[in-house]
């Protein structure tokens, strides 16, 4: 008998190399003020946050025992349901090389065998099904072999490298949220010459963040919801997007409409600027308090 869960959730779960530099810019060489090692990737750092916050979450990723050991260690230290986790015996990776400044950041990434491996999709029914990172033949069979209601599509910087037009005009025909940053979100609809606010409307939804600006959705209407609050001092965004995506289930999963669930994502993710993934500890019932005090604004 198929179980139901609420969401199933792909993408990578990268072993991060971050380089602080003081600005990216076009120079040949960029002096390196730190070096760091951690468990990242867009899954990753999505499940750190969902785990946190209670959600009920199904991880899809492929990884190799070579190089992510201590990675799976730790996932299940914090009782992370591994079984849609593949471990592979074979190469090396996912491995990731960040270079960041604070404000933006530039990827190396040496996938090893979310290149060239499938996931292991169980027989359950999810509520939602997020199709992250990942090469675009592993999000299809997502959508054509898994059992959901709802699916959303958010393949992050990896849309300007990985999939042609064909490849993105088949997620928006096939997905109800369409997520991603203004650069990615802009690159889906331009280069599949749709204009948004035609797209949009009982079926499908899009959802673009703007960083310090709060997010908008598009929907019947078209609504901008802002920050929780300006940051000041310090912060940094490596990994803030993926933590609005913890914050946005934990909306929907309390009955929230989608606006009302972006809010939740504009609390987490304005939390992770400040402390960083790992150091995330409010609670779904204080998000779930913080993000009423959220505004909104029709935009015409």
């Amino acid at each position: 008998m198929t179980s139901n869960r609420f969401l199933a959730y792909t993408g990578h779960l990268n072993l991060d190399v971050v380089l602080r530099v003081n600005e990216i810019n076009d120079n040949v060489t960029l002096p390196v003020s730190e070096v760091t090692e951690s468990f990242g990737g867009t899954a990753g750092n999505f499940v750190t946050v969902a785990q946190e916050l209670g959600l009920d979450f199904r991880l899809y990723s492929i990884v190799s025992s070579n190089s992510h050991g201590s990675y799976i260690d730790r996932l299940r230290q914090l009782n992370v349901d591994l079984a849609g986790v593949r471990i592979v015996k074979s190469g090396y990776g996912p491995v990731c090389y960040a270079v960041n400044d604070g404000r933006r950041q530039k990827y190396f990434l040496a996938e090893g065998p979310m290149k060239t491996d499938h996931y292991a999709i169980l027989d359950e029914h999810y509520s939602y099904l997020h199709l992250g990172t990942g090469n675009p033949y592993l999000n299809v069979e997502m959508i054509e072999k898994a059992n959901y209601s709802k699916s959303a599509f958010d393949p992050s910087q990896e849309v300007f490298f990985k999939y042609s037009k064909e490849d993105l005009s088949y997620f928006l025909e096939n997905c109800n949220y369409i997520m991603g940053n203004e650069d990615e979100i802009d690159f889906i609809f331009k280069n599949t010459n749709v204009e948004i606010n035609s797209y949009v409307g009982e079926k499908h939804m899009v959802i673009k963040t703007r960083g310090s600006q709060g997010a908008d959705v598009y929907a019947k209407k078209h609504v901008h919801v802002f920050p929780f609050a300006e940051i000041n001092e310090g912060g940094d965004t490596l990994g803030a997007g993926d933590s609005f995506r913890a914050g946005f289930y934990l909306g929907l999963r309390n009955g929230m409409s989608a606006e009302d669930a972006v809010k939740c994502g504009n609390v987490v993710s304005y939390d992770v600027v400040k402390t960083g993934v790992d150091e995330f500890k409010i609670s779904a019932e204080d998000v779930l308090s913080m993000a009423k005090k959220l505004k909104t604004e029709f935009i015409a």
